[in-house]
């Protein structure tokens, strides 16, 4: 599989507990699924002022930054960035600033999303 002009491809919403974990609206694409480990790729698009309730995921994940800019964890991380989170740490990313943030999203297992706190 090989994927270019990231950005630029066609994504879709989520639905589910995934759309709950947001504010408003978010964009996916999945690149690759492998059906005997249930790792799954993404490119994620967040809209600029996207907020995100605090979550966990019973899979490891990895989140490298295409573009923009990523508060992870109270941290704010630009393109080129990489941030890795164990299985079932609680974690809060959303975009920063006031621009659109691309991410590439590698989960290690099958997806699943638990939210942890009450607002968004």
């Amino acid at each position: 599989m090989i994927a270019e002009d990231l950005t630029a491809l066609e994504f879709h919403q989520p639905s589910g507990n995934a759309a709950a974990v947001y504010d408003q609206p978010i964009g996916l694409h999945l690149l690759y699924e492998d059906l005997g480990s249930g790792a799954e790729h993404y490119v994620v698009r967040y809209p600029a002022g996207v907020r995100c309730r605090a979550h966990t995921h019973t899979a490891a994940h990895t989140i490298v930054v295409i573009d923009g800019r990523l508060e992870v964890n109270g941290r704010v991380i630009g393109a080129g960035s990489y941030a890795h989170f164990p299985a079932n740490e609680p974690m809060r990313h959303q975009a920063a600033g006031d621009a659109p943030c691309h991410f590439i999203l590698i989960f290690h297992g099958p997806f699943d999303v638990s939210i942890v706190d009450g607002g968004a």
